[in-house]
C-alpha cells in the first residue's frame, strides 16, 4: 500500500515513540488505522524519510504485452483470422518471445475489430467472416460432420 503524503506524516510521528519502545506496532497500527505490515514498513526501512511515491495519474500501468504489440499487429494485418494460440506459437517459435497466451489472447479479442476496421472491415464482414471459418474448421475435413 502507498499512503498519502498525510497518512504518512502521521505515521512518521509515531516513529520516535517505536523507536523508544513507548509503543508497539500492533499499538501504532490501531491508533493510526493503519495495516501493522504497513507501519513495520515506514517504521522500519530507513529509506522512508520522504513521502512515498505514487505512479503517474491518468496513465495506464504498462502491460508485457505492449512491448510485443507491433509485432501482434503486423501479424493480424497480414491474417485478420489467425487464432490466438496460432499467434501466440508464431511469438514463441519464430521470435523467440516468451508471454503467456492468456495476455496475447485478451490482447487480440481487444485489438482485432480495431485491426479488421483500419483494413476495411467492418463488425458484420468480420464475424460473419468468422463464422464462416468456424464453420469450415468444424464440419468439413476427416472426422468432421460433414454437413
Amino acid at each position: 500500500m502507498v499512503l498519502d503524503p498525510h497518512r504518512w506524516l502521521e505515521l512518521r510521528r509515531f516513529r520516535s515513540l517505536y523507536e523508544s519502545g513507548a509503543m508497539s506496532l500492533r499499538e501504532i497500527a490501531k491508533e493510526t488505522g493503519v495495516n501493522r505490515r504497513t507501519v513495520s514498513r515506514y517504521l522500519t526501512d530507513p529509506a522512508s524519510v520522504a513521502p512515498p511515491k505514487r505512479g503517474a495519474a491518468g496513465q495506464r500501468p504498462r502491460r508485457v504485452v505492449d512491448e510485443v504489440a507491433p509485432l501482434i499487429d503486423a501479424i493480424l494485418r497480414s491474417e485478420i483470422l489467425l487464432k490466438g494460440r496460432v499467434t501466440h506459437e508464431h511469438l514463441a517459435q519464430d521470435y523467440g518471445v516468451t508471454i503467456n497466451y492468456q495476455r496475447v489472447k485478451l490482447y487480440l479479442q481487444e485489438r482485432r475489430p480495431r485491426i479488421a476496421e483500419e483494413l476495411g472491415i467492418s463488425p458484420g464482414e468480420l464475424a460473419g467472416l468468422h463464422r464462416a471459418v468456424r464453420g469450415r474448421s468444424r464440419c468439413s475435413g476427416p472426422g468432421g460432420l460433414g454437413r
